[in-house]
């Protein structure tokens, strides 16, 4: 798979009643999507005896929302899974269908700004690769983002951020359309979160499993946490074939 050829994984709790924004729909309509449907059993119930009894109106379910991805231009399949095991379901879904991405479909009612955190642990040419594939030459803005741990690393930042726009511009994404910053804290979760209430979407890499991340969590879900937009985490090289 080429690195202009993503598809995004979009998990949804059907029977919960979750779906995805008509925003967010329009903007991976530049990409293929597979639309999974989930639902969480409790641990004494076996998955064939729920999907006798939820499958038909969960993929009733499922299916509408994969009309909405096609009719924008989206090729979309879907996957409907009951599990014991959320996280693990994710993994393989994403890893059996190649998906470079995953979507946390936080809401959102436009998607006009996109925050792009730059991380030092994070593949940043694999991540906007993805980013400039997302806005498929669409009037986005996407604001490249870095925190530095003090103001002696500040400077590595900026390089890191200026790297990264011109991996942007390389790709055809307009000069214009792309903004750099830098802030210097000891909470970079927090302030990365704080900086996404001025965007619309946030875009971010999934950093190398680390002490920190087993006991912490992965700073993506920690932001898609924090964060009320929708959040997209591009997967590690390892973890899928799409990009580079």
């Amino acid at each position: 798979m080429s690195d202009t050829d993503w598809t995004v994984l979009v998990p949804l709790e059907v029977l919960e009643g979750e779906t995805v924004p008509a925003s967010v729909v329009e903007l991976l309509s530049t990409l293929s999507v597979v639309a999974l449907g989930y639902h969480v059993l409790p641990e004494q119930t076996p998955p064939g005896q729920a999907r006798m009894q939820y499958e038909d109106r969960a993929q009733a379910i499922l299916e509408d929302v994969a009309s909405d991805f096609r009719e924008a231009g989206s090729a979309c399949e879907t996957r409907l899974v009951f599990t014991h095991d959320e996280e693990q379901t994710l993994n393989r879904v994403a890893d059996e269908t190649g998906c470079g991405a995953i979507l946390v479909p936080n809401p959102s009612s436009r998607v006009e700004r996109v925050l792009v955190p730059v991380r030092g642990e994070v593949d940043v040419a694999r991540v906007t690769a993805f980013v400039a594939s997302m806005l498929g030459g669409r009037d986005i803005e996407v604001t490249l983002y870095h925190v530095a741990d003090d103001e002696s690393s500040e400077p590595a930042g900026r390089s890191m951020v200026e790297d990264a726009a011109t991996r942007l511009r390389d790709r055809g994404v307009a000069s214009g359309a792309i903004g750099t910053d830098v802030a210097v804290s000891g909470t970079p979760v927090r302030t990365i979160a704080a900086a996404a209430a001025d965007h619309d979407v946030v875009v971010m890499g999934e950093s190398e499993p680390s002490l920190r991340s087993f006991l912490f969590g992965e700073t993506a879900d920690q932001v898609a946490a924090e964060s009320l937009g929708p959040v997209v985490v591009v997967r590690r090289a390892g973890d899928s074939d799409a990009g580079e």
